[in-house]
């Protein structure tokens, strides 16, 4: 099952042990890693990438989630820097798949405080415990998701933006023809008849 998955360290040396390790699961066919992030996250809150891994061509999308799930750790500047890296299709979401996401992202970002990091991935796994061994044993909690949650809820955000925006061109362009239509029906008088 494609899955995001993020697990937060206390430091940044175990966060990049969980890093490698998540790699040498991909690399002994346990999981497949299709995009994954090292980042930090820094005493002002900001986060950080430190290190990236990608699998061609899957990269591409996974490398979007990835990021658009770091940017939703980041608040709502981190959001715009971690979905500037591509686009995410997917399907109308519902009120559920929205809530699950926002539950998942608030728990990230509970257990990510400054000082801490993470590792943050796009995962197709069988089973959870591998993963999760690994992890706990350099002290990570682990927390996942539906890939199909997170790319769907964001796809959501995405598809209001464009329809808000969509709203006010149409609001614009009938103001503009009603605008038109009023100067064709009440022409005003030339300069020379507005004298007399």
């Amino acid at each position: 099952m494609k899955r995001m998955l993020v697990a937060v360290f206390d430091d940044e040396a175990k966060a990049y042990d969980g890093f490698r390790s998540l790699q040498a699961l991909d690399e002994e066919d346990v999981v497949a890693v299709i995009a994954s992030r090292l980042i930090a996250k820094d005493a002002d809150g900001s986060i950080r990438v430190t290190n990236t891994f990608d699998v061609l061509p899957e990269a591409t999308m996974g490398a979007t989630a990835v990021g658009t799930m770091i940017g939703m750790f980041g608040g709502p500047l981190g959001l715009a820097i971690g979905a500037a890296g591509g686009f995410i299709a997917g399907a109308t979401a519902d009120f559920g798949r929205n809530h699950v996401v926002a539950d998942f992202v608030d728990e990230v970002t509970a257990a990510l405080v400054p000082g801490k990091s993470a590792v943050v991935a796009e995962i197709d796994e069988e089973a959870t415990g591998p993963i999760d061994a690994r992890m706990k044993s350099f002290g990570g909690s682990v927390f996942r998701r539906a890939l199909s949650d997170v790319v769907d809820s964001d796809y959501q955000r995405e598809a209001a933006a464009i329809e808000a925006r969509r709203a006010r061109i149409k609001a614009r362009f009938h103001e503009k023809l009603d605008h038109a239509k009023a100067a064709l029906r009440h022409p005003s008088k030339p300069q020379s008849e507005q004298g007399d």
